[in-house]
């Protein structure tokens, strides 16, 4: 899901001389909740509902604005602006095309569309989140390592202690690569008791989530091992004549194939 996709347009500006009333004013007018702030054809700032009630009426725009505002190009993906919208503790984006200021994103537009996405038990996203990310990486012949994670005995573990005990393994596990994620890596919860990561990580970095993911893990005082294939842009022959349905469906032929044996690398 790319920014654009979720950014309003057209975007409405005000210029900074403007009285801090007369923003208040066509925000109410517009029901919106911001406005771009516009002069002499430049954007020099942006001013939100928040930013009025916090100042005098009397005062001019440019007191109540905020400077030299952040974007990011349509093309995005909405959870790389969310992050930098959380990063940064702003609430909106400029959306921007080829330099062009076309529309504006807010956090909580993203949170709202992402959340129909996440899976209510672990807090990730559903494989349709990598399913975008990595069908773009395809598409634009970006490198990326591929790993197709599953539980090793997790049927057995339902069965001797219960399900609501595989949900709490399936919850801790979600938090263990909750935790040891980084900026490069997309997760999801594909299905059950298995996890798919898509990773821009470097070789080095990537062999460390491996030694990891390899360490045998205790979650409610129950022993965990994983199975993990990875598929690796750089050594998968035809990589980018490969599906990102295709690369999902080796790495997990990999997984399976390895259970109780480790890892390997395709």
């Amino acid at each position: 899901m790319k920014v654009g996709e979720l950014m309003s347009s057209p975007i409405r500006t005000v210029s900074s001389d403007k009285s801090v009333r007369h923003a208040s004013e066509l925000m109410a007018k517009l029901e919106i909740g911001s406005l771009v702030v516009q002069d002499h054809g430049s954007i020099v700032g942006i001013v939100t509902s928040r930013d009025v009630r916090q100042t005098h009426p009397n005062r001019i725009v440019a007191d109540a604005m905020t400077r030299n505002p952040v974007s990011v190009p349509a093309d995005n993906f909405v959870w790389d602006a969310l992050g930098t919208m959380e990063r940064l503790r702003i609430e909106r984006l400029l959306v921007t095309d080829k330099d062009r200021v076309c529309g504006l994103i807010t956090r909580d537009t993203i949170r709202i569309q992402l959340s129909e996405l996440q899976d209510p038990l672990t807090g990730l996203f559903r494989p349709a989140y990598v399913q975008s990310i990595g069908s773009e990486l395809l598409r634009r012949r970006e490198w990326f390592h591929l790993l197709f994670i599953d539980l090793n005995n997790f049927g057995e573990i339902n069965k001797r202690y219960g399900h609501p005990v595989g949900d709490d393994m399936i919850k801790g596990f979600a938090d263990l690569l909750l935790s040891i994620g980084t900026a490069d890596d997309y997760l999801c919860r594909y299905a059950g008791d298995e996890f798919v990561i898509v990773t821009l990580r470097s070789e080095a970095s990537l062999q460390q989530l491996l030694d990891v993911l390899r360490e045998p893990l205790v979650i409610e005082d129950i022993p965990v091992s994983t199975a993990v294939g990875v598929v690796s842009g750089s050594r998968e022959p035809g990589f980018f004549s490969l599906s990102f349905r295709d690369l999902v469906s080796k790495a997990s032929l990999l997984s399976t194939s390895l259970k109780h044996k480790g890892l390997l690398f395709s």
